[in-house]
């Protein structure tokens, strides 16, 4: 089975490792930078759907296979479905996260699910927090992942020309095509795709740093009106005036 080919197993552990660098670089060169604690439950959250999204990916490709064409096939059916996967799956799952669950959240006062990436920082991080967004965002990527299968069960006829070109192509080169399906096309969606979900995902620190300020402003004209009032001075009545 092409799935459990060591060589197969091997490429998937080290796009596994480009892509975890890759999230170390964008932290390491973002402004504002987040906590290195947030970060890491940020991608965690990114990791434990990744996988999610890999075996929705191995699924559907297998799927499209069996429905007509030979295993060497596979190959092109997985470089489909997360070609569909990258794009639409990515698509779809920021949509539903960014309206439809954020704003349903902020109507009824999920405090967990209001924005993404919120833990409770910077005074701590609340797990509780990040588990139910974790949970909430692997359910948004499986129902994202099931309209990419509907879509390319739907498209195998017009789809398998050229799966069919494709391996042909590699005819005789079955590392060459692994290798490209499996690590060369992922790698370079993924990129792209986490790029995008990891400035997404994270919290919006900018958007935290205007609430700051305006708090700060309106505490320091509180404080200015305060002490203008205490620093009016005092004006001395004499008992001739008082009487009038």
């Amino acid at each position: 089975d092409l799935f459990s080919n060591v060589l197969a197993i091997f490429v998937q552990g080290l796009l596994g490792v480009a892509v975890f660098s890759l999230l170390i670089l964008k932290w390491r060169w973002e402004r504002p930078r987040r906590l290195f604690r947030v970060w890491v439950f940020d991608a965690l959250k990114q990791a434990i759907s990744a996988g999610f999204q890999h075996a929705c990916n191995v699924a559907i490709a297998s799927i499209a296979r069996s429905e007509g064409g030979q295993g060497d096939e596979e190959c092109g059916w997985y470089m489909i479905s997360f070609t569909v996967d990258a794009v639409m799956g990515t698509a779809l799952s920021l949509l539903m996260l960014k309206y439809a669950l954020e704003p349903l959240a902020r109507k009824f006062q999920w405090k967990p699910l209001m924005e993404s990436g919120d833990y409770g920082q910077p005074d701590n991080i609340n797990v509780k927090w990040w588990a139910i967004q974790l949970s909430s965002w692997v359910i948004i990527n499986i129902v994202a992942r099931i309209f990419c299968g509907i879509l390319v069960y739907n498209l195998h006829n017009p789809l398998y020309p050229f799966v069919k070109w494709l391996t042909g192509i590699f005819h005789g080169n079955g590392v060459a095509y692994l290798l490209t399906s499996m690590i060369g096309t992922p790698t370079v969606l993924n990129i792209i795709q986490l790029i995008i979900q990891d400035t997404v995902l994270k919290k919006n620190e900018n958007e935290s740093s205007e609430e700051n300020l305006e708090e700060e402003i309106l505490v320091s004209m509180e404080t200015n009106t305060n002490t203008s009032v205490d620093r009016l001075p005092l004006v001395e009545v004499s008992d001739s005036e008082s009487k009038l």
